[in-house]
């Protein structure tokens, strides 16, 4: 309503604006591509360039990136498998130094094994030594106590003399 009330309308064609429009119009166009034109359009280009090269550049550094993530990926596996080959020799080197701890054990078991066999031999050969040499002190204590009260006393100095001969005679040999 208030612009049917003002009397403009702007649906209506003025012969008289549209040359006035035309003709700022295209001074305006002159102006522009007299003094400004290169110019926005040389800045335009330079933009255009710069954001060819920083797709470029961006570009680049994409494969750049992927070429040293496939190398930290490589290198990361290489080292996954010598991980692999460490822990797989440190358990071979385990099973065989547990072994040989084995071994050195049984042979030091048997070693003392027989070496205290030897020792009880020793001891019980010494002991039935021992036990000989008392049995005989014993058989002679009693020997003599029995001979002593059996014989004379002149029967007794002989003995000992005869026996004592003997003695003398196996010291000669």
């Amino acid at each position: 309503m208030f612009l049917a009330s003002s009397g403009l309308n702007l649906l209506q064609v003025n012969p008289g604006l549209v040359i006035w429009t035309l003709v700022t119009f295209s001074i305006v166009v002159i102006i522009l591509k007299r003094f400004a034109w290169d110019k926005i359009l040389h800045a335009l280009e330079e933009r255009a360039n710069k954001i060819q090269g920083d797709i470029e550049k961006a570009d680049s550094l994409r494969k750049s990136a992927e070429a040293a993530l496939k190398t930290y990926e490589d290198k990361l596996h290489a080292a996954t498998e010598e991980v692999h080959k460490i822990v797989e020799e440190g358990k071979k080197d385990a099973v065989h130094l547990r072994q040989k701890m084995l071994e050195d054990a049984q042979a030091e078991v048997k070693s003392l094994k027989d070496q205290s066999v030897r020792d009880i031999e020793q001891a019980k050969t010494k002991a039935i030594a021992e036990m000989q040499h008392q049995i005989v002190e014993l058989s002679v204590l009693i020997a003599g106590e029995i001979l002593e009260k059996q014989l004379k006393k002149d029967d007794f100095s002989a003995f000992v003399e005869k026996e004592i001969s003997k003695l003398e005679k196996l010291k000669v040999k």
